[in-house]
Formats: structure tokens, C-alpha cells, sequence
């Protein structure tokens, strides 16, 4: 499986398990993810710690060879909403859509070898997903590292507050469990409405906006009710609705 889901105490261990393309994102993995993510909101954990198989990378973005196609639905909190915390384990290369996926993150625990690469500007290729890098770092620092495509390691990360924790490769996952063991066994009521009061205070970018709405127009246009609406037309009837 592209996307394993392993629930321990309470927490949701999920891993991005392709580690022989240095886990590059293509479509089973953004499907695996949105799974993922819709099992972890509906389910009993209370806590999330995503990462990725392997100590070369966590995500070294999209997959040339295999496009994702919609990264965008694969992003946490944001494609499927979420009130419980997500912890981002991350080690090596986090690049691209791998960036944007602690972007989304709530906290992340890096390893000392991480290198957060965002090489859009250096490719001509952008989504807009990273214009809301000032809801997790400072504008003047993230513009920079943005436009100018250079990598920012664990350290410097953690200077500016993007990272919550550095520490030795291969301890990453291991500290990130730690930290969501103990948040784990706090008040689930509070922890959620703590970080869903929080969330309303970050500054929302256009794209935080337009990717949701996208996916709601389209569910209508590919519904059964949109094809029953132009075929009633064409043939004069009147349409069968049936909300689906």
C-alpha cells in the first residue's frame, strides 16, 4: 500500500510508503492520504503523526513518472477539515508538495538532516498552495525561501518557528509519537477546541479558499443530477433530482 495507517493508543501513525522513489507523491498516494485523513477525523485517535518509510526523505514531491494529478486533496486540514492535531515526522528531503504537507501540519518534529526544498520558482511550476507560508513563518524569511528556492535546514526552521523540535536522524518518528502521547492524554474536547479557535486566528491565503470551493463545484458537475438536469433539457422533461 502507498499510505499505511496504523492506529497505537489513541494516535494515528500514518506513513507515506514509498521508499524506493524516496516517497514521491503520485495518485495512489493522494488517494491514500485523503483516506487517511477522512479515517483519522472519523475515528477514536486523537492525534495524527504523519510520515514518510525510509531515512532519505519524507517527501521529495510529485512523482514526474506517475503524476498525482489534485495534491491539493491530500494536504492535512485542509481537503478533510480536522480538530485533532497532526504531527508531521519528518527526515532528509522534504520537497515540493512534501513541503506543503508540513505547511498543513499543526507541528512538526524534523530530524537534523532535513532539508526543506521549495523549488517551484526555479521550475516555473506553482499550484499556489505554499502562497500560505505566513500563516507558519515570517513573511520576509518565507518569501525568501520561496522565490528563491534554496533549502532551509531543520535548524534554521526551528530558529524562525516552523519546526517545533530537531533531533537526531532516525528519532523522529519515536519524539513525534512522544509529543502526540502527550496530547493525547489530555481532554479530547479541549485539545480540539483549542486548535480549532487557533486556526480561525491564522490568515487565510486565496488558495485556502478557492481548493475547497473548487471541490464542492466539482461534485455537482460530475453528479448524477448534473447529467439528468442536461438530459431533461434536451429532452424537454422535466428533471428527476436526487441529490446525488
Amino acid at each position: 500500500m502507498s499510505v499505511l495507517y496504523e492506529s497505537i493508543d489513541g494516535i494515528a501513525l500514518i506513513t507515506i510508503n514509498r521508499p524506493e522513489k524516496r516517497n514521491a507523491m503520485n495518485a495512489a498516494v493522494v488517494n491514500g492520504l485523503i483516506e487517511a485523513w477522512e479515517r483519522f477525523d472519523q475515528s477514536d485517535d486523537q492525534v495524527a503523526v504523519l510520515t514518510g518509510a525510509g531515512d532519505q526523505a519524507f517527501c521529495v514531491g510529485a512523482d514526474l513518472s506517475d503524476l498525482p494529478g489534485e495534491v491539493w486533496r491530500a494536504l492535512p486540514n485542509f481537503s478533510v477539515p480536522c480538530d485533532k492535531p497532526i504531527i508531521a515526522a519528518v527526515t532528509g528531503y522534504v520537497i515540493g508538495v512534501g513541503s506543503s504537507l508540513t505547511l498543513y501540519s499543526d507541528m512538526i518534529v524534523a530530524s537534523d538532516t532535513t532539508q526543506f526544498i521549495y523549488p517551484e520558482a526555479k521550475v516555473g511550476v506553482f499550484q499556489g498552495i505554499m502562497g500560505g507560508f505566513p500563516k507558519k513563518m515570517p513573511y520576509a524569511v518565507g518569501l525568501e525561501w520561496t522565490t528563491t528556492g534554496e533549502p532551509m535546514s531543520a535548524e534554521r526552521a526551528h530558529q524562525i518557528g516552523f519546526v517545533n523540535t530537531v533531533c537526531p536522524a532516525g528519532q523522529q518518528v519515536e519524539q513525534a509519537m512522544a509529543l502526540a502521547r502527550k496530547i493525547a492524554n489530555n481532554a479530547p474536547l479541549v485539545v480540539r477546541t483549542m486548535k480549532h479557535l487557533a486556526l480561525q486566528t491564522l490568515p487565510v491565503s486565496p488558495m485556502d479558499m478557492y481548493y475547497p470551493h473548487k471541490r464542492r463545484l466539482d461534485q455537482i458537475a460530475q453528479s448524477q443530477d448534473a447529467v439528468e438536469g442536461v438530459t431533461a433539457f434536451s429532452e424537454k422533461r422535466k428533471p428527476r433530482f436526487q441529490g446525488l
